[in-house]
């Protein structure tokens, strides 16, 4: 799919209800019960927001991810994207992310356009409720990573992600414990967790299919 045409078909995805909660929890370990969201109490998690940001390279959609330090916390060293917790200076979720993103890979907000969001996700072990948003961008962009926070900035062809090769279940280690979960697995790169959740819902936009894990 050349980037022409998947902007073209995110677009209409976006006018049709969101594969929501379905999709997500395909990325989930067996046994998982989903959450019930309008059971969060807001006033008692993290809120934070993220972007999915998709770019033309060599005539096909590039997805930005990032890998993050590592570090004492329960996302070390995971690839996830841009983005972060809300401050008390955002105005809107969508300025958080944008704000977030500028901060960790040097993208500004005046370079992206936003199509839409995602359902949104709570993430029980850091207690954060994130609200994903996805952008798209005219061209490849510069990046300047935020030493602090991002250890490598990725550039990933979402084109990967859409067959079913891409999904496997995979051996992880989590905080000590070595754990089997479903995750994309994109040029030996291991996305799982709440990130593969949030590209599971966006790969469903285009799929609209389960997948089959190997």
């Amino acid at each position: 799919m050349d980037f022409n045409h998947f902007r073209e078909e995110l677009e209409k995805a976006f006018t049709r209800p969101l594969p929501g909660q379905d999709a997500q929890y395909q990325m989930t370990p067996a046994g998982r019960e989903r959450v019930d969201l309008k059971r969060i109490d807001q006033e008692k998690v993290k809120q934070a927001a993220t972007a999915a940001l998709f770019f033309p390279m060599q005539n096909r959609p590039h997805l930005i991810l990032t890998r993050r330090v590592e570090y004492p916390g329960v996302h070390s060293g995971q690839i996830s994207f841009p983005g972060g917790r809300r401050e008390p200076e955002d105005e809107s979720f969508m300025d958080t992310a944008l704000r977030e993103t500028h901060e960790e890979i040097g993208v500004k907000a005046g370079d992206i356009t936003l199509l839409g969001s995602l359902t949104a996700l709570y993430i029980p072990p850091s207690n954060f409720f994130v609200y994903p948003f996805v952008g798209i961008l005219d061209q490849k962009p510069e990046f300047f990573p935020q030493e602090s926070e991002v250890a490598e900035i990725l550039s990933l062809d979402f084109n990967l992600f859409l067959p079913g090769e891409s999904l496997k279940q995979t051996i992880v280690d989590a905080r000590g414990f070595k754990l089997k979960v479903p995750a994309f697995n994109i040029n030996g790169h291991i996305i799982w967790g709440a990130t593969a959740m949030m590209i599971s819902e966006l790969r469903a936009m285009f799929t609209q299919r389960a997948p089959n894990l190997n």
